[in-house]
């Protein structure tokens, strides 16, 4: 080769590593815009979004929380029928808790189930459980605290839990699990580092989820990996990294109250809108959950187990677990609560 075409050589090799190093330059700003743009847009969002019940924390991982002191009378629009709720000085649904009161305290966490959406009061999940426990056989006075958040899912209720578990001196934590568990929250706006956490580069990923809904008629055709809302079983199947991550906040919860010498027993609230038997389509959640609490040795109650069919279990033209489906799961769990508390449990 003559220095003529040497030359020739380095500088056409040149050219192409300034164009290599220029185009990964561009891709990297392009990232870090794109980021700082969503990031702009979420924090504006957030400034400006307003809801009766749930005000965002953006900072937190708990993401958002309960209004305090908050009334209001909802109407479900298919029926017509009316609910109330209020929420007390701490942001919890119920009355005040009194941290004078010497009665054993009951931590209940969970999402809208536990929350009691679409029942009154006097029909939470919370309200049956000391309601039976002060009646014979027992005789037993509780504070149970209902600390449901609606939409929350394990990740928050971990951080929940870990945020009241030394102020509120549990002597029992009882975790409602629910069949979207696994999935993001969707009642406030969602942070971009949570919606993009499985993924390395946003922007492609916010790509590939544009060309699957335009060009691909919704069909995942491209792995985008955004952290989306997705079919509870599907999430479920895949094993993927929300799903791995709901397992990890759900040890995560057993090993916080474990430290403190604290019982934590699980309860498996069935999908009552679903059909119960053969057709029930979420037994996999079931059974996986399950085995969570197995392995990490504390007693779980399937409610799927106790009920054998959904037919008047459910708000009409909501979905969520009405008074009935309540009362029985509190008879279920009254022994073992008891057992915990007095010292007789399995």
């Amino acid at each position: 080769m003559n220095k003529i075409s040497r030359g020739r050589a380095y500088e056409v090799t040149g050219s192409l590593m300034l164009l290599v190093i220029s185009l990964v330059f561009a891709l990297i700003l392009a990232e870090y815009i794109f980021r700082a743009v969503k990031e702009i847009q979420w924090r504006r969002a957030s400034k400006h979004w307003q809801h009766e019940l749930y005000a965002p924390l953006p900072d937190s991982p708990l993401e958002y929380e309960l209004h305090r002191e908050a009334v209001r009378e909802n109407r479900i629009p298919d029926t017509g029928q009316t609910w109330q709720y209020r929420t007390n000085t701490h942001g919890f649904r119920g009355e005040n808790f009194d941290p004078r009161d010497n009665r054993k305290r009951v931590l209940f966490i969970g999402d809208s189930y536990t929350f009691g959406w679409a029942v009154n009061q006097d029909e939470v999940l919370t309200e049956y459980v000391e309601q039976v426990l002060a009646q014979p056989p027992y005789g037993l006075e509780i504070n149970a605290y209902n600390l449901g958040v609606p939409g929350y899912n394990t990740v928050q209720e971990y951080h929940l839990l870990n945020k009241v578990i030394e102020h509120y001196a549990a002597d029992l934590v009882v975790l409602g699990y629910v069949m979207n568990d696994g999935e993001p929250q969707q009642n406030v706006p969602v942070r971009p580092s949570i919606r993009y956490k499985y993924v390395s580069s946003w922007l492609l990923a916010y790509i590939k989820d544009n060309l699957n809904h335009y060009i691909f008629n919704g069909d995942s055709i491209l792995e985008a990996g955004i952290n989306l809302n997705t079919k509870y079983l599907l999430a479920a199947k895949e094993n993927g990294p929300k799903w791995a991550e709901g397992r990890q906040a759900f040890t995560d919860m057993v090993a916080l109250c474990h430290s403190r010498g604290i019982p934590f027993l699980v309860v498996i609230h069935p999908d009552y809108t679903k059909p119960f038997g053969d057709r029930y389509p979420y037994r996999m959640i079931h059974e996986e959950v399950s085995s969570w609490a197995d392995e990490q040795q504390v007693t779980v109650v399937d409610m799927l187990q106790h009920i054998k069919d959904n037919k008047n279990y459910n708000v009409e033209g909501d979905g969520h677990p009405n008074g009935r489906a309540f009362s029985e799961t509190a008879q279920v769990i009254a022994p073992l609560i008891y057992g915990y508390l007095e010292g007789s449990a399995p």
